[in-house]
């Protein structure tokens, strides 16, 4: 076999692992899909149902926000699966640090300090 050969060879077999991972990550990302659909749908219908001052609706917002980055996750997942060029968009760092920060505050002990800092003339990312 020819060093062409082989080279050939070597990139036709990484071509089908490529695509064997996508293909598992097609169906992950489809299975968990069907997951959040479920997450989703209960927790906005719950969201509806609560009063505006009810003390547990800020935790159904959150279960809401998580379920929602995990869909667009899942969105990233099944656009690799299928090869498609994702659109990347314009965050507001301090938004998705100041969200983040809620959880975390909630998730740490409170023997552990989290300070965020967010910038105050910060253009879009």
């Amino acid at each position: 076999m020819s060093p062409r050969e082989a080279h050939l060879e070597t990139q036709l077999r990484q071509a089908q692992k490529m695509e064997v991972v996508g293909r598992l990550a097609g169906g992950v990302a489809h299975d968990f899909n069907n997951l959040l659909v479920a997450i989703l749908g209960y927790s906005d219908i719950t969201l509806q149902a609560l009063p505006a001052n009810d003390p547990l609706r800020k935790h159904v917002e959150q279960v809401l926000a998580a379920g929602e980055r995990a869909a667009a996750l899942t969105r990233q997942l099944l656009a690799f699966s299928r090869k498609q060029i994702l659109q990347p968009k314009v965050l507001d760092l301090n938004e998705l640090v100041a969200n983040l920060s809620k959880m975390l505050y909630r998730l740490i002990g409170e023997d552990i300090l989290l300070t965020t800092t967010f910038a105050s003339r910060f253009g879009p990312a």
